[in-house]
């Protein structure tokens, strides 16, 4: 895959012909909640990749139909006030606090209104104080 930010980066990237060398090859992408896999797929599609794939609804869709017993492990950050999901309650922990190492798959934004930045930080962490970046 491309190193991209942005999904208009990708629509770049597949218009460069620097893939075009794939395009007999099958393909697989996947993306949090399936929209951009559908564009990305269609775009690949009409570009002349001739096998291209994606789960149905996306990797959350198919941690919520798999639960541990798909090929997901852990949780997933998500792009809304969710943060981030589990596939189920026994999914495994990935994540470590950003303060203390401690095991968690909680992401929160920072303190300060005018950060951006979302941090990794465990519950007992969470609850001691305001958390902040700086």
């Amino acid at each position: 895959m491309p190193d991209v930010i942005h999904t208009r980066d990708v629509v770049a990237a597949l218009g460069s012909g620097r893939f075009d060398h794939l395009k007999n090859e099958p393909i697989v992408a996947y993306c949090t909640g399936g929209i951009r896999c559908e564009v990305l797929s269609s775009l690949m599609l009409t570009r002349g990749f001739r096998e291209v794939d994606h789960p149905d609804g996306g990797i959350v869709r198919y941690g919520e139909t798999s639960g541990d017993q798909g090929l997901w492990n852990g949780s997933l950050y998500v792009f809304d006030q969710r943060m981030s999901v589990q596939a189920s309650k026994s999914a495994a922990v990935r994540g470590r606090c950003d303060d203390y190492v401690a095991p968690t798959s909680r992401v929160q934004n920072c303190a300060d209104p005018s950060c951006k930045t979302q941090l990794v930080v465990c519950a007992a962490c969470a609850e001691a104080a305001a958390h902040w970046c700086g």
